[in-house]
């Protein structure tokens, strides 16, 4: 009971200083944006295109890059011709190429249909096709080993494989018969065309997966909408404490029977509350507009909501220490802001130091050659990011959490796309550890000053 009717006094000072009143109108403004865009699909023989000569397969090489298998592709491009006698790939990095694209159940041109595709082959000479035409089991094989991926990813699934019956249009050429059956991920891979205010702009025809598409606005919105809340909600929060420690509302408070600390502890923690809802409506909004109206349910995205909280956490305990410090609004706004800015130039500083001490690394240079890798300054640098919250690695966790929910889809989850080098955990426990130290000096601070 006490902790809520602190939380109800934090409400009633954010609601008189008016800014939670914009911070929630720039809230509902960026979901009703985001609720007038509209997502065309093109038509199909253009993603089937993209999805047959290489360019989706390019698109997912890239999204989990595999070095070794690169390595493997370019030893076989680089070759004059191939097996059986094939050309070799084009620029789209596959030999086959779509011919047509024909509806088998459903609505034409939609994510959701099955389609028979007809894909055409082009050998060295009449006597390499006439060779698969009479043995055309290992070719099949072929046929559906180019799909494997999208298959693996759960894009999609392919059926019926066969050699068609009919004459190809080009010399040299065999043509093959594929059911390509799309699963729900598939959607994400599709060309959209993108328009706004419920299709009245139309925006630019690009020939970009709808995925990235969604990636980018749902990064663009949530980053730009992100730095401003989090600005307004220091501010909002930097009230709190200094209004607290007034005369006449502290003598008040320190009369009740509860603890120093623990009051102070509540009054963090009611902020903290009112601002996780704040970001509860927001994402939330954000989320259920783009999934309404794109078809693509990023759940993954939710995450976001206590990322963006634990963010502020770090920020308000610095704010909580200096208005504990000082009781004076002025000083806790500018020196969290200060605060927030040094993490920032702290965390991009070291990650291009780290990233030039790993290409030295790739580049296998001599020991006495690596002039980052033995500098004083990336020492210094990294020591003072160690001890910092890891304000660059919650944001690059956004970031990434969003780019595998809207563009990879099933196959490339949170869990996989979090899985490497880096430790989250580390970053998520130095971080804490950082709060903690805030808020037990605040304690240590205002359990001893004599109000």
């Amino acid at each position: 009971m006490k902790y809520f009717a602190i939380l109800k006094d934090s409400l009633r000072e954010a609601l008189d200083s008016k800014v939670l009143y914009v911070l929630l109108g720039l809230s509902l403004l960026m979901i009703l944006f985001v609720a007038t865009l509209s997502f065309k699909p093109l038509a199909a023989e253009k993603t089937l295109e993209q999805v047959v000569d290489g360019s989706t397969g390019a698109i997912l090489e890239a999204l989990k890059p595999d070095t070794d298998e690169r390595g493997r592709r370019k030893k076989q491009g680089d070759a004059q011709f191939g097996k059986n006698g094939e050309l070799p790939f084009a620029m789209g990095g596959s030999d086959y190429r779509l011919e047509k694209a024909t509806v088998l159940r459903g609505t034409p041109d939609s994510p959701d249909a099955d389609y028979l595709i007809t894909l055409s082959k082009q050998f060295f000479n009449e006597a390499a096709a006439d060779k698969v035409r009479a043995n055309p089991e290992a070719e099949l094989q072929a046929v559906r080993k180019h799909f494997a991926r999208l298959e693996e990813r759960n894009y999609c699934r392919i059926g019926d494989v066969r050699v068609s019956t009919e004459a190809s249009s080009k010399p040299f050429n065999v043509d093959f018969h594929v059911e390509f059956l799309p699963t729900s991920a598939m959607r994400r891979l599709w060309l959209h065309e993108p328009s706004l205010f419920f299709g009245l702009v139309p925006l630019s025809e690009v020939d970009v997966p709808l995925g990235f598409q969604l990636f980018l606005i749902a990064q663009f919105v949530l980053s730009m909408g992100s730095w401003i809340a989090v600005l307004l909600s220091v501010i909002i929060t930097a009230f709190f404490i200094p209004n607290m420690l007034q005369k006449g509302s502290v003598d008040l408070l320190l009369v009740k029977p509860v603890s120093r600390s623990l009051l102070l502890l509540f009054k963090f923690v009611g902020g903290l509350t009112l601002i996780l809802l704040v970001n509860i409506f927001a994402v939330s909004g954000i989320w259920l507009a783009l999934g309404l109206r794109s078809g693509v349910w990023a759940n993954w995205m939710l995450l976001l909501i206590p990322i963006f909280s634990f963010f502020f956490a770090i920020l308000y305990s610095v704010s909580t220490l200096i208005a504990v410090l000082t009781r004076s609004i002025v000083a806790a706004i500018l020196i969290t802001i200060g605060a927030w800015f040094l993490f920032f130039i702290v965390g991009f500083v070291n990650g291009q130091l780290e990233g030039a001490v790993h290409r030295e690394e790739r580049a296998k240079l001599p020991a006495e050659e690596r002039s980052y890798t033995n500098s004083t300054l990336r020492s210094i640098v990294s020591a003072v990011h160690r001890a910092l919250p890891r304000t660059s690695d919650l944001n690059e966790l956004s970031a990434l959490l969003v780019f595998s929910d809207f563009i990879a889809g099933g196959y490339l989850s949170p869990e996989r796309a979090l899985s490497g080098e880096r430790n989250w955990w580390e970053s998520f426990g130095v971080s804490s550890a950082f709060i903690a130290v805030m808020l037990g000096l605040s304690c240590w601070r205002f359990a001893r000053k004599d109000y």
